[in-house]
């Protein structure tokens, strides 16, 4: 008899200085699962672009939030790690953080982009896979979704119903939610980074704070500073198990 349940991504999203790395890797191994950072993901033109110092337009990061959703599909059920993204010196995540910005378009295009031969972990049989990506617009987190096929579709000005999500996997987004004042405080705490605060600010301005009520697949945990990394993953897990996830 086969399990009915799809397989299951876990999104860490949140502003830079959230924290969604350290609590993706650390969730990942409370649910002894794999784990990748969604900037590890970026296709070759973003890397040059960022690089470059242009910042990415919604044409960039719609093939790389898609290659997100095929990977994260991959490694739910084959619970392996892509050679291509092990080992990342973090230089990547550097990049996408200082050119996370709000600008828009309407062209929109697909990317394939082919993942190299996998590494095998010591995986969760539960076919779950944790990926830290900042997903701040609802758009965004639609497309991660599958409940859109693109972020140009007009479909996704609609409402969202439980209707429209695909079976094939289950994508949750936990939300890291902290205050400003603890966010700015985390940035400037930051060594080896530029355009700490301007970058916070331009986040927080295009971040479309996801409602757990009305928005599908949505954990949401607060974040003090006196909150430990075990105290934030002990409510991550509560609020997946509220949502019936674990």
């Amino acid at each position: 008899m086969t399990d009915a349940k799809p397989p299951t991504l876990l999104i860490v999203m949140g502003t830079s200085g959230s924290g969604k790395s350290t609590v993706g890797s650390s969730l990942s191994t409370y649910l002894n699962c794999p784990f990748v950072d969604g900037d590890d993901l970026h296709p070759a033109s973003n890397v040059a672009k960022m690089s470059s110092g242009q910042p990415l337009n919604d044409t960039d990061r719609e093939p790389w939030l898609l290659r997100i959703r095929r990977t994260g599909l991959e490694l739910a059920l084959t619970q392996k790690i892509p050679d291509g993204i092990k080992g990342s010196d973090g230089e990547m995540r550097k990049l996408a953080e200082v050119y996370e910005t709000s600008t828009q378009t309407k062209d929109a295009h697909h990317t394939t982009t082919q993942t190299g031969d996998a590494e095998e972990v010591q995986g969760s049989k539960s076919k779950i896979a944790v990926i830290a990506c900042s997903s701040l617009k609802l758009v965004y987190r639609r497309l991660l979704r599958g409940s859109i096929s693109s972020l140009a579709d007009p479909k996704a000005a609609e409402p969202e119903a439980d209707a429209t999500t695909p079976t094939d996997l289950r994508v949750v987004h936990v939300y890291l939610d902290l205050s400003r004042e603890l966010l700015e405080k985390r940035m400037a705490g930051r060594k080896g980074h530029f355009m700490k605060l301007d970058m916070l600010y331009s986040q927080l301005d295009t971040l479309q704070v996801p409602d757990e009520e009305a928005e599908v697949g949505v954990v949401r945990v607060k974040v003090e500073e006196d909150t430990t990394e075990d105290e934030v993953v002990s409510r991550v897990m509560e609020g997946l198990r509220r949502k019936g996830v674990i």
